[in-house]
C-alpha cells in the first residue's frame, strides 16, 4: 500500500509513524504547505518508507496529480482546507480518510460515490471514536433511548490559567466554547447554547471531571435519528474551567463582532485566539484523553446500558501526545481497511457506518497501539 498523508502537524505525524511501522505499507508520502513541518515529520519519524514535499492544497489539479499513484489519502488539515483535499480525491478517484467533520462534506457525498471511491470524515477521537461506540451500543439495543458522550484532552494535572493546554487547533477550541451546539431531545434535532448542561463526571485513574454540552455529534445526527430519542455530547474539563471561559465569553473577550481601539476595528475573538494559542499551548506537560459513552435502551424486553470508557495517556516511549495518538492512529486504521476493501462503501461514509461490521476489528487495532476500550454491559430495570 502507498499513503499519502496531508498535513504534517501532531496528527499527521501520528498518522505517518503509524503506517511507516506496517509492513503492508510500501511508501508514505507527507505534504503540507509549511516546508518546515514537511523536514520536521520526516526527521521525526525516520523511515525509508517516507518522504516529504511542499505542497498547496488549494491548488486541485496540482492536489489530483499528487494523488495519482497512492492508494489512499488521510487528511489532517485545519479546517476548511479539508474540502480542497476532498474535492481533488473525486477527481483522482482516490479515497480519502479524513479527521474533519462529516457533517460539513456532506455535499461531498454525490460525487465521491460517482468516483466510486469513499471519504469517510470523523476518523479522529470525537468525533471519530465516539461515533462507532455509539452505534456499536445502539445496535446492541432493540429500543434506544439515550446516548451520552462525554470525551476531553487534558493535561494530566491542571495547570494554571485555565486548568488546560491545547494539544489541537486553538481556533477550533475557541469556536467550540461559542454558539449553539446540536443535540437531540424527544427524536428531534435542536439548538441550544455550547457550554450549557454543566454536570460533574468521573473517570478512573483521573478523578472528578466537569462537563459541558459542545457540538460533538456530527453525522450521529443523520445515521442515528430515526433509532435514538435522546442524544448528547460534552466535553470534559478540570472543575472551574467552564467558569473562566463563561467569565470571558459572557464579557465580550470572544466575540466575533468587531470592537474599535483608537479608530481600528479589532476582533476580540481573534485577539484572544492569538493571546491564548501562546498561553495555553501545550509544552513539558504530559496529556491524557478520557473518553465515556453510555447507550441507554430496552433490550429483551428490558431496560439495559451499553458503557465504553477509555483513558489513554502520552506515549513516553515515543513522546506522544495521547491527542495525537488517539486520533492519528485512528485514522491510520481505517485508512488501512479502505486499501484492503475491508470498508465498502461508497460516498461519505461516516465511521460509524463504515465500521459497523468490523467494529471487533478495529478495537483490536487500538488496542495492539494501547488505546484500551472497556466496554460493560448491564440491565438497569
Amino acid at each position: 500500500m502507498k499513503m499519502l498523508v496531508l498535513g504534517c502537524g501532531m496528527m499527521g505525524t501520528a498518522m505517518a509513524l503509524d503506517l511507516a511501522g506496517d509492513e503492508g505499507v510500501s511508501h508514505v508520502v507527507c505534504a503540507d504547505y509549511d516546508r518546515a513541518q514537511v523536514e520536521g515529520l520526516v526527521a521525526r519519524v525516520k523511515s525509508e518508507k517516507v518522504s516529504g514535499l511542499r505542497a498547496d492544497v488549494k491548488d486541485v489539479e496540482a492536489t489530483r496529480r499528487l494523488m495519482r499513484d497512492v492508494d489512499v489519502v488521510l487528511c489532517a488539515l485545519p479546517e476548511g482546507l479539508n474540502a480542497f483535499a476532498a474535492r481533488a480525491a473525486v477527481r483522482a478517484g482516490v479515497s480519502m480518510v479524513d479527521l474533519a467533520y462529516g457533517d460539513r462534506l456532506l455535499e461531498m457525498d454525490g460525487p465521491a460515490r460517482r468516483a466510486r471511491i469513499a471519504i469517510v470524515p470523523d476518523c479522529g477521537v470525537a468525533p471519530g471514536i465516539t461515533n462507532i461506540l455509539a452505534a456499536r451500543g445502539a445496535s446492541l439495543m432493540d429500543e434506544v433511548e439515550d446516548i451520552r458522550i462525554v470525551c476531553g484532552g487534558l493535561p494530566q494535572r491542571p495547570v494554571p490559567p485555565l486548568g488546560y493546554r491545547i494539544t489541537w487547533s486553538t481556533r477550533g477550541l475557541i469556536n467550540m466554547y461559542c454558539g449553539k451546539a446540536r443535540v437531540m431531545r424527544d427524536g428531534r434535532v435542536v439548538e441550544v447554547d455550547a457550554m450549557s448542561g454543566l454536570e460533574r463526571v468521573k473517570f478512573p485513574f483521573v478523578g472528578e471531571l466537569e462537563a459541558f454540552t459542545t457540538d460533538g455529534l456530527s453525522t450521529l445526527l443523520v445515521t442515528l435519528k430515526r433509532r435514538v430519542r435522546n442524544m448528547v455530547e460534552k466535553t470534559a474539563r478540570y472543575p472551574g474551567h467552564a467558569e473562566k471561559i463563561l467569565a470571558m465569553r459572557d464579557a465580550g473577550l470572544l466575540s466575533a463582532e468587531p470592537v474599535e481601539i483608537d479608530g481600528r476595528k479589532v476582533v476580540p475573538r481573534e485577539v484572544a485566539i492569538s493571546v491564548l494559542d501562546k498561553a495555553l499551548r501545550l509544552g513539558d506537560e504530559r496529556d491524557v484523553t478520557v473518553l465515556r459513552a453510555d447507550v441507554l435502551g430496552r433490550r429483551d424486553g428490558r431496560r439495559a446500558r451499553q458503557s465504553f470508557v477509555m483513558v489513554d495517556f502520552f506515549d513516553e516511549r515515543r513522546g506522544m501526545t495521547s491527542m495525537a495518538r488517539t486520533t492519528g492512529y485512528t485514522a491510520a486504521i481505517v485508512a488501512r481497511m479502505v486499501a484492503k476493501g475491508e470498508i465498502k462503501g461508497k460516498g461519505l461514509v461516516p465511521p460509524e457506518t463504515a465500521l459497523a461490521t468490523a467494529y471487533d476489528r478495529f478495537v483490536s487495532e487500538l488496542g495492539k497501539r494501547g488505546i484500551k476500550i472497556r466496554e460493560t454491559s448491564g440491565l438497569t430495570g
